[in-house]
């Protein structure tokens, strides 16, 4: 299972000493970054703990039936464990086979990576990779830091729409002058959701598919004419629905509320 490293906790130093102790994997040749999304900074005042690295864990685990996770889940000031390093985790379909997988909280559409919080958890984020990365034998660079939009099965915006690659390099490499952003008002549902028809699993924000297309316009049949299971994966149509999963409590299909509000339906 790809959870050992869940409990976990480094420090920059600490995890450049520990990867000095394991052998690299032959499979990987670079980063793949992300954002959280849900939780954001906002949702997280103090950071992660512990409950919350098992709570998405279980979330992984048991919710989407997955083997594997994650590498590492950043915050301002500590890095926090999930997937071995040695093994493949799950985080991005294209580069799941190659690339160690980094999670920064936060919510970067909406909140600032260049100011407060969110430029101290990518400074963090930043010099965990170069830890890996040296680790790994490699240089950052586009080729080598990847972002999960860099993914040609994904039209997810992560790690965000006001974070650039460049940005991200410069930070790996030596700090780049930044300028605050301020964050926007978090987004509301586009429909109207009943109060049992919205909630927070694990780390993303969930709705059924079936309520929220319906409230959208789309008729019943062509619900269940698009949406289907292929493997371990849901697909509206030919969108991969990255973050669904079958819920037995309800008998339907969920998926997170940014996945079903990006769906084109027209």
């Amino acid at each position: 299972m790809g959870f050992e490293n869940t409990g976990r906790v480094w420090t920059v130093d600490s995890l450049k000493s520990d990867l000095a102790q394991i052998k690299k994997p032959d499979w990987c040749n670079s980063v793949t970054l992300h954002h959280t999304g849900a939780p954001s900074l906002a949702q997280r005042p103090n950071g992660f703990t512990a409950q919350h690295l098992r709570n998405i864990e279980h979330y992984y685990r048991v919710t989407k039936g997955w083997s594997s996770a994650p590498h590492l889940f950043v915050d301002e000031d500590q890095l926090w464990g999930m997937c071995d390093f040695r093994k493949k985790g799950v985080h991005a379909v294209s580069f799941n086979g190659r690339s160690i997988g980094i999670e920064v909280l936060g919510e970067y559409d909406t909140e600032a990576p260049g100011s407060g919080r969110g430029l101290a958890c990518w400074k963090n984020a930043a010099a965990a990779t170069k830890v890996v990365l040296d680790w790994l034998g490699k240089g950052a660079s586009k080729e080598t830091v990847l972002f999960h939009r860099d993914d040609p099965t994904t039209d997810k915006s992560c790690p965000g729409t006001k974070v650039a690659k460049d940005w991200v390099l410069g930070l790996i490499g030596q700090p780049l002058p930044t300028e605050a952003t301020e964050p926007t008002k978090k987004p509301t549902p586009s429909v109207k959701l009943a109060k049992d028809e919205l909630r927070f699993e694990g780390v993303h924000w969930v709705a059924p598919v079936r309520v929220f297309l319906m409230k959208k316009g789309v008729s019943e049949g062509q619900i269940a004419e698009r949406l289907k299971k292929r493997g371990k994966f849901f697909f509206y149509g030919e969108e991969l629905l990255e973050d669904a999963f079958y819920d037995k409590a309800t008998e339907s299909t969920w998926a997170s509320l940014h996945e079903l509000e990006a769906l084109k339906v027209g």
